[in-house]
């Protein structure tokens, strides 16, 4: 019994030792997403939820709020993912940021616009000689609705352009404008579920461009890349789960956005139908060079973007195959 003594102290510090170990703390990382909450960020609800980011050991702090500033924290490594548009990729790492996507969130470019039915504008030619609304000279909107003038051969000449703020339904119900620059999930599901007919015009259907995805920078790619794909497989998962049953991804959406339940839950169920329409659910990107090209090349037309860049250096799929 002696000789055994030692070795049955030694087990029982170890074991003692390892039940003294607390469990190892997750680790904190925050996801910046533009506007506010919306049942559009569904995924990443459910990514939580679902435990999806717990799984790589992972604790995900949801930011809002301008993409432009937030960027501008992942360009200099501030902050290490967000939710960005391919066209602010472009132009951030034109201007020395060097952010790059990591996951294609949206296959389609989710711009389009708007009007009436009575307006009689039912293709992109229609809008010569129109007053078009929409936010503002600036981001996806703009971008949008040039990418899809310029494929009719439209030119700013051919038209007048209305900053109008994001007041987009009420400025065309009420005939300020002839047509609107809208997110193709939002305002025409606004726009129906009161009554309203409408034509809707597609960016998508005229041009294949880039649209939102998982945005990290060089530096955390290189130094710490592990993060990166446990990331962009959380974020994966939760796309393809609320595609999969976008009713529970609704409900799971009622934790996250305030006042969801209400007389509108029929109209914001329809925009979460309608964002999934616009989602990338599969890992297909045998054309996406081609979206890239297009994007550059509307960037450069309207003079957003003074010279080319290398765009082959602005995404990457090694995280997402």
């Amino acid at each position: 019994m002696k000789k055994w003594l030692p070795v049955l102290i030694l087990v029982g510090l170890m074991l003692g030792a390892c039940k003294g170990q607390a469990p190892k703390a997750a680790r904190e990382i925050t996801l910046n997403l533009t506007y506010i909450p919306n049942v559009q960020f569904a995924p990443f609800y459910v990514a939580i939820e679902k435990g999806y980011f717990a799984e790589h050991g992972l604790n995900v702090n949801l930011n809002y709020g301008n993409e432009a500033d937030f960027i501008a924290l992942i360009g200099s490594n501030n902050q290490q993912f967000m939710i960005a548009s391919g066209e602010q990729v472009l132009l951030s790492r034109a201007q020395g940021l060097p952010v790059v996507e990591v996951l294609s969130w949206y296959k389609d470019y989710p711009i389009g616009v708007a009007s009436l039915k009575e307006a009689g504008i039912t293709s992109a030619a229609d809008l010569k000689g129109k007053n078009v609304g929409l936010p503002g000279l600036f981001g996806a909107s703009y971008i949008g609705f040039e990418a899809l003038a310029r494929r009719a051969d439209l030119n700013d000449s051919n038209y007048s352009l209305n900053s109008i703020g994001f007041t987009q339904v009420e400025a065309l119900v009420n005939k300020q404008v002839d047509a609107v620059v809208v997110y193709l999930a939002n305002e025409p599901v606004q726009l129906r579920s009161r009554g309203y007919e409408i034509n809707v015009l597609r960016t998508a259907d005229m041009v294949s461009l880039v649209g939102n995805g998982l945005v990290t920078n060089e530096k955390t790619i290189a130094e710490d890349p592990e993060l990166v794909k446990s990331v962009v497989d959380a974020v994966y998962r939760g796309i393809v789960e609320s595609a999969r049953d976008p009713e529970a991804a609704y409900q799971i959406c009622e934790k996250y956005i305030e006042n969801l339940v209400s007389d509108q839950s029929e109209t914001q169920k329809n925009v979460l139908t309608e964002s999934i329409k616009l989602w990338r659910l599969d890992k297909d990107l045998s054309n996406y060079n081609d979206q890239w090209a297009n994007m550059q090349s509307i960037l450069l037309d309207i003079g957003l973007l003074k010279a080319p860049i290398d765009t082959h250096k602005a995404w990457t799929d090694e995280f997402f195959k």
